[in-house]
């Protein structure tokens, strides 16, 4: 099987995947086990519609060998999810590795179910890295050639899950990586057939400050005028000690744990109660429900404010009076807190916070996106070179 195109956004708490432009996307949860507990993780077949969420395999890299359960296999196990909560480094962790390496095997199961046995060609691998990781290194590309050089290894996936097993060989042909946040700027002024956005005039005279959270960090990048790539490695900015996910697990150790007994659970509460922003518990047991909207909105009100206090003070040294700024936001975070950060902002700056802060439609996928859109322009420009 050829892939042209694999683009990962490897997530603490979710990954995001576009695979020759299909998407999809697996909780980043990771469950090592031996080989017979992976042996025998299933009584019966598993249906093509549930495959995502039954992913047990084997991958084989850099002299390594595990057996895994991955993604919603793994979730309601605390050990899968210890990572979390932590800052790891991307080019190293097994972790990551190997939820790419899952990404390939359930892409094949769904596009070649009959195949058990096959090569895996990857011409273009395009993976990220956050602000906080380049920027610990002494200079971006020593740790963005790292993390780029790290999937030229040879791959062995086995898919153990029954119904779907099969073996896989795979190599990349390519592989780049860019910088989370900046490579935003290319889904902010082209869409995915490359044709410019009728919104990037917007920007042409104008800077603009893309604002990122994440789970555990908040990256901040300014870019030029016309979004144009920031001038210096001073325009990138990570804000590692307000992580989303730490201040909900201090949350729930301090005042929640008879409702819950681990932060993958109380995070997915929080996800799907926020639009209500109404946090009514309700025991799956007794069904007796509890309404805990007093005791989690303060925190989540706290933290808006922290991080759009960062967002809006972090680069304001450097613009002079007169210059336009706009600032995105973007990330699962703000995805998920979107109507606390809209209402803080128009309570802060008024009408102003309606003109110059920008949430984009699926703005947690403008990563994925921008690198989807550089590897398609890559793609053209080898095909024109053939020529």
């Amino acid at each position: 099987m050829k892939i042209d195109r694999l683009i990962s956004d490897l997530g603490n708490s979710c990954s995001q995947f576009l695979i020759n432009g299909n998407y999809f996307e697996i909780p980043s949860s990771v469950k090592f086990i031996t080989e017979a507990e992976a042996k025998g993780s299933f009584a019966e077949n598993v249906d093509q519609e549930a495959l995502i969420n039954e992913l047990v395999l084997r991958v084989k890299f850099e002299e390594k060998e595990y057996f895994v359960k991955i993604g919603a296999k793994a979730f309601n196990d605390a050990l899968a999810n210890s990572h979390i909560e932590q800052l790891h480094d991307k080019t190293t962790s097994d972790v990551t590795f190997v939820i790419w390496a899952s990404s390939i095997a359930y892409y094949h199961a769904i596009h070649h179910p009959e195949v058990d046995d096959d090569t895996v060609t990857i011409m273009i691998n395009s993976s990220m890295i956050p602000v906080w990781l380049a920027k610990r290194a002494e200079k971006f590309s020593i740790v963005i050639d790292r993390m780029k050089n790290r999937f030229l290894t040879e791959v062995e996936i086995e898919l153990l899950t029954q119904g779907f097993n099969r073996k896989l060989k795979v190599k990349v042909v390519n592989s780049t990586t860019r910088i989370e946040g900046e490579t935003q700027r290319f889904a902010l002024k082209y869409d995915l057939d490359l044709k410019l956005q009728e919104s990037a005039i917007h920007y042409k005279d104008a800077y603009v400050v893309i604002d990122d959270i994440g789970g555990q960090t908040q990256d901040l990048v300014k870019l030029q005028k016309g979004l144009k790539k920031p001038a210096s490695a001073d325009d990138f900015q990570s804000v590692t000690d307000v992580s989303f996910l730490k201040v909900l697990e201090n949350l729930r150790k301090e005042k929640l744990m008879m409702y819950f007994t681990d932060l993958r659970t109380f995070e997915e509460f929080i996800v799907k109660s926020v639009p209500k922003q109404s946090f009514v518990y309700t025991n799956p047991t007794t069904w007796q429900s509890d309404d805990l909207t007093d005791l989690i909105e303060p925190t989540l009100k706290r933290f808006v404010k922290v991080t759009m206090e960062k967002c809006l003070t972090t680069f304001s040294s450097t613009f002079k009076t007169g210059d336009e700024v706009y600032f995105i936001h973007t990330g699962g975070v703000v995805e998920t807190l979107k109507s606390y950060y809209q209402e803080y902002l128009l309570e802060r700056l008024g009408d102003v916070a309606v003109e110059r802060h920008i949430f984009p439609v699926e703005g947690r996928k403008l990563n994925l996106y921008g690198g989807e859109i550089v590897a398609k322009h890559e793609a053209l420009k080898n095909e024109k070179m053939k020529l």
